[in-house]
This record gives C-alpha cells, structure tokens and sequence, in this order.
C-alpha cells in the first residue's frame, strides 16, 4: 500500500487474523474482525484499507454461505464494489487495485454479465503479471479454468470437459510452485473429471488424496468435509466399501462440527446406500434416518426430500420417518 504506514500495518494484520479464523471455519468471528465501523476513525484510513476489508468480508460471506447452504445476493455484493471505482484512481498500490478488479470480475460473473466480467479479469491479470504475483495469477486461473469446467458440466459436454484434463495438469505445475490453497482447488477439480467422466479411480483417488493432504497441511477446515466425501464416493464406486464408510463418517463429522449442512446429510445417505446394497436394511434406515433428521434441523428442503425417498426404497411399513 505505497509507503507503509501505521494504518497499514494495522490493517494487514487484521486481514491475516481474519484469514486464519476463515481457515479455521469461524465464519462470523472472521467477519466481525473486518467490520469497516471499527477502522473508519484512523487518521490514516485510506480507499486502499476499504477495499481490502471490503473484498475479505465478500470472500468470508461466499464460503459460509456454501456451507451454511445460503443464497447470495450477486447485486448487493457487486454495488459494494462498484462504489470504489469513481475515486480508483486515488489508490496508490497497484495490487489493491487487482484484488478489486479480480472481485469485481467474480461478482460480474456471478450477475451473469460476461462481457463486464472478462474485462475486470483481463485488467486483474494485467496489474499481477506487471506486479510478479504468481500466487494470485495462479488464484485468477484457477477460477478462469473452474468456472469453463463448471459450465461444461452443466451442459453435459463430456469430450469438452476431457480437454480440460491438460489445462488443469499446466495449472497444477504453475501452482505447485507459488500456493499451496490454488493447488488443493486445481487438483480437486482434476480428480472430478476422473471421477466422473474418464472413471480412473485409481487417477481420481490420488488426486483427491493430494488435494486433502493440502488441505490438512495449510488447516483449510470449510471444505475438509467435501474433501473426505470425495474419497468417500471413489472408494464406493471401486467397491472398497470399508473405506467408503470411514471416509464418509469423518466427512459428517466434520461437517456437523463447523455446519456444513450438505455434508451432514449426503454421506449419511451414502452409507445408508452401501448397506442396502448389502440388503442390511436395518442399518441403512439407520443412517437414513439420521440424515432425515439432521435436513430436518437445518431445514435443509432438498435434504428431507432425498432421505424420505431413500426411506421409502426400503419398501416396508416397518420403517418410520420420525
């Protein structure tokens, strides 16, 4: 932020603190750490300072609400930014003016207004290219690579999606070097495609092994549940269904530990579909049942809906959904 000031300092490390309780899953603590009231009163508070508490609070609010299965409001979040654009040119550090274009670029994207989002991407990327950020370049491509795998999934275009298999491995070798956070998400994303559309489990499995391992080792706790999930469906689908399990109840557990509505219900249900498999029709309603009641608590909708009908598979009155 230019010549580095006490305001600076202060603000910097507030924004790590923020960070480390984001790692650890404390959603509202790390909000609360970035709330602007608190800073608005330094004599030294600077447009540069506002945009970077800005841009946290925004990247701290699109994690929990995947977590805590809430909508986003693309609108508000892209307003937000957009009123730091009339006085942009008072920012003195170039970088800052990166991570707010790159957020802006994500919050166009999410508004579905393409064309405005690849011009505040292309003015990101530019700014960290002159600047040397390999970490954030690497940051910026990830999401480029995720959101053209995300939205050749929703159409269906398979051999598409199979030519992202390079691209991923050049982003997993430019990552491997500069972040260790980017490089969990790009190996994540390859082991998707193994999973699901080239069904190398072996591939599939170590990649989704690599990412956790990440994960585990910079204490990213929000997605830890997702990680173990993962392991969980390839085990299933190679018929290892001990270690299915295993994987599954440490992905619930997790998951009810920080909230993770999801990922309470789903590997319960999957358990659930291991044992019927095994005609023990006991121990899957068990599980079914759990999860019934966990979407329950967390009026989670589309959670109730799929534990019933897995009850109702079971094919008996013995069975109640209480």
């Amino acid at each position: 932020m230019g010549q580095t000031s006490l305001e600076d300092s202060i603000v910097s490390s507030i924004l790590n603190f923020s960070e480390r309780a984001l790692y650890e899953a404390r959603f509202e603590e790390a909000k609360a750490i970035v709330n602007l009231s608190y800073f608005k009163n330094f004599k030294g508070y600077k447009i540069e300072h506002e945009i970077l508490l800005s841009v946290q609070k925004l990247r701290i609010d699109g994690i929990a609400n995947n977590v805590f299965n809430k909508g986003t409001d693309h609108r508000e979040n892209l307003n937000t930014l957009l009123k730091f654009l009339p006085d942009s040119k008072e920012v003195e550090d170039t970088e800052v003016l990166g991570d707010l274009f790159f957020a802006l670029s994500q919050a166009y994207r999410s508004h579905n207004n393409i064309d405005s989002s690849l011009i505040y991407r292309n003015k990101s990327l530019h700014i960290f290219e002159s600047t040397g950020n390999f970490e954030k370049i690497a940051e910026l491509r990830a999401y480029d690579i995720s959101v053209k795998h995300n939205m050749l999934l929703q159409r269906g275009e398979r051999d598409k999606i199979l030519e992202l298999i390079p691209e991923y491995e050049k982003e997993i070798k430019a990552s491997n070097l500069c972040s260790k956070y980017v490089l969990a998400y790009n190996t994540r994303h390859l082991a998707q495609i193994h999973r699901r559309q080239t069904l190398d489990y072996e591939k599939a499995l170590q990649l989704f092994k690599w990412s956790l391992d990440l994960r585990l080792e910079i204490g990213f706790k929000p997605y830890l549940p997702a990680s173990y999930s993962s392991l969980g469906d390839v085990y299933m689908k190679m018929g290892e269904d001990k270690l299915a399990i295993e994987m599954y109840a440490e992905s619930s557990k997790l998951a009810e530990e920080i909230g993770f509505i999801r990922f309470q219900l789903y590997p319960n249900l999957q358990i659930g579909d291991i044992y019927l498999n095994k005609q023990q029709t006991e121990k899957a309603y068990e599980y079914y049942l759990k999860a019934l009641k966990l979407a329950s608590k967390n009026n989670f909708s589309l959670g109730i809906d799929q534990s019933i009908e897995r009850i109702k598979k079971l094919n008996t009155t013995r069975y109640k959904m209480n």
